[in-house]
């Protein structure tokens, strides 16, 4: 026998953690700062931060065959 789960609360609880508003134990945070949320980055951004973390790679590359 299966116990009763109330999906739509357990689903909705999730949702709040990943938004910051609840931690991880069900207790909300007193007051503070609000939680900070990530913006969605553009191609165009993502590639330029890839671009930018190759080089410093490589420049790390570089130092230990010398």
């Amino acid at each position: 026998m299966t116990a009763h789960v109330n999906w739509a609360r357990l689903s909705s609880r999730n949702r709040m953690q990943r938004q910051g508003v609840e931690d991880i134990k069900g207790k909300t945070p007193l007051g503070g700062q609000p939680p900070n949320i990530r913006r969605k980055l553009s191609k165009a951004e993502l590639r330029e931060q890839a671009a930018v973390a190759f080089l410093a790679w490589r420049e790390g590359q570089k130092a230990k065959d010398e």
